[in-house]
């Protein structure tokens, strides 16, 4: 019955190490100030990437920014989703926003637009960052959860099977 519950928190620490490694997914594509209107950038695989505005404390879209992300081989407009929840991170001590997220299916150079209505910000800068998928990330999140307690508890009952008696 020991083996049981040792496989059991094994499964535990499986499903923490997914759950860690679908949140902690942060590669940094390009980091640029968002009063630099257009920036080329090179993405070298298919994937999820995120448009991030780094130092932002209470920040809000209304109609301040419009973005653009365009494939500069082939002047393709990338679609670019905004995110239901926004996913707050730190990354080199300063605080960021997931702001949108767009899928690349070509690898390749590609750059960003930025028209903003207000020229007077400075201080933000704009990051594009590997990222996953709003459903991957909760996913990640219940699978952490779940994983430390699974693994604790098998773990515990694998020492002692029976802990309450």
């Amino acid at each position: 019955m020991q083996i049981l519950y040792l496989l059991i928190g094994l499964i535990g620490l499986i499903m923490l190490f997914f759950g860690a490694k679908w949140l902690l997914r942060s590669k940094t594509v390009v980091k640029f100030p968002i009063n630099k209107n257009i920036k080329e950038f090179k993405i070298g695989r298919s994937g999820v990437y995120a448009v991030c505005f780094m130092e932002t404390r209470f920040f809000n879209n209304f109609g301040v920014f419009h973005i653009k992300i365009i494939n500069s081989d082939n002047q393709e407009r990338i679609d670019m989703k905004k995110n239901f929840l926004k996913w707050r991170f730190i990354k080199n001590w300063k605080k960021g926003v997931e702001y949108y997220q767009f899928k690349i299916q070509n690898a390749g150079n590609y750059r960003i637009e930025i028209d903003q209505a207000n020229k007077s910000i400075h201080n933000i800068e704009v990051l594009i960052k590997e990222s996953v998928t709003v459903s991957k990330k909760i996913f990640g999140i219940l699978f952490l959860v779940f994983g430390v307690n699974i693994s604790f508890w098998g773990i515990i009952l694998a020492i002692n099977p029976n802990p309450f008696g």
